[in-house]
């Protein structure tokens, strides 16, 4: 994973999102939560135009509330059709959560076999 520019996207003391350029994408590094839920629509919006596949990179993730997750999703299920979002380095208990509640059909996304333990 190739990172772009030496500079994150977003850097605060608790959440550092920086693109990448290999696959394209973001890494999501820290917490994600109500406090932070506006910089990564800032961030998901720099890639929004990216044509082709995307990647979040979430093995970095120390805590992502649900209105992060489903920001996540969101971001997935508005790609045109034919372009995905794949989701890797996923905690096994947000993998479960996802499946739970059904957002594993949402069109558009992946869930990328790199699991955190």
């Amino acid at each position: 994973m190739d990172a772009v520019g030496a500079e994150p996207l977003v850097r605060t003391a608790e959440l550092r999102i920086t693109r990448i350029r290999r696959p394209p994408g973001l890494r999501i590094e820290g917490v994600v939560d109500v406090h932070a839920h506006r910089h990564l629509s800032g961030a998901l919006e720099v890639i929004r135009s990216v044509d082709g596949d995307l990647q979040l990179e979430l093995s970095g993730l120390e805590f992502l509330d649900l209105g992060g997750l489903r920001m996540l999703i969101g971001f997935a299920g508005t790609r045109n059709p034919g372009h995905h979002v794949e989701l890797t380095g996923l905690a096994p208990h947000l993998r479960n959560v996802i499946a739970l509640v059904g957002w594993d059909e949402t069109p558009g996304l992946l869930l990328g076999d790199r699991s955190v333990n």
